[in-house]
């Protein structure tokens, strides 16, 4: 395969949420519900960031009581609705369920390599550095699909220059431009915190289901 078609990729992700938007919002019930003691503590969180950031003290604040158990249940809830929401663009509405995942060993494998696929945070001297090594990784992060769907771990996919340069667009440009392009406008109004991390969630969803996509379209060019 040569190419990933962008334009065609965005047209089957704005279709594929039109028609399943319904199971969307179903999968998506539980996993919010898990999250939601971290999302109310997050004014308090970001307030205490700001206060580390600002304060001159030499002891930081203490951090708000559970916090550990949040983060927990939140991540829990992440790569719940992450493997739900891959196997529902894969193996269709049947194979998915509005329970959270119990399946330990899916789980522990989709945590590593989301520490794998976080390794570009580390490389942030230069500043042009983190984005080179996340693009020699993003073909991995195919892999989170396979993950969900039980298929074994893919070190080699042999994609093209452009296949991962547009794979690469699909899955970071177009997540941060949504984020850029929805959050600002609405700083002036004094709502930028509130809509950057709506547009965060609209992000997720388009880079979970157009991966999906992406590897959809790989797989079966492949084959």
């Amino acid at each position: 395969m040569e190419q990933l078609p962008i334009n065609k990729i965005f047209l089957a992700g704005f279709a594929f949420v039109a028609i399943h938007w319904k199971k969307i919002l179903k999968i998506s019930i539980v996993p919010t519900l898990i999250s939601l003691p971290l999302l109310i503590s997050m004014p308090e969180l970001i307030a205490l960031a700001q206060q580390i950031l600002t304060d001159t003290l030499s002891t930081p604040p203490a951090l708000p009581n559970n916090i550990g158990l949040y983060l927990l249940l939140f991540f829990y809830g992440y790569i719940s609705l992450s493997i739900n929401l891959y196997r529902l663009v894969i193996l269709d509405e049947q194979a998915v369920s509005i329970l959270p995942i119990v399946e330990l060993g899916k789980i522990i494998r989709f945590i590593g390599l989301s520490l794998l696929v976080g390794l570009p945070i580390i490389f942030n001297n230069p500043i042009w550095l983190p984005w080179v090594v996340y693009f020699f990784l993003i073909p991995i992060t195919l892999n989170f699909v396979n993950i969900a769907i039980g298929n074994p771990f893919k070190y080699r996919w042999n994609l093209s220059f452009t296949t991962q340069m547009n794979l690469f667009f699909l899955q970071v440009i177009v997540p941060m431009l949504m984020v850029l392009l929805l959050t600002y406008p609405f700083s002036f109004f004094g709502l930028g915190l509130s809509m950057e991390w709506i547009s965060r969630v609209l992000a997720f969803y388009w880079s979970s289901i157009t991966l999906a996509l992406c590897y959809q379209l790989i797989e079966t060019s492949d084959t």
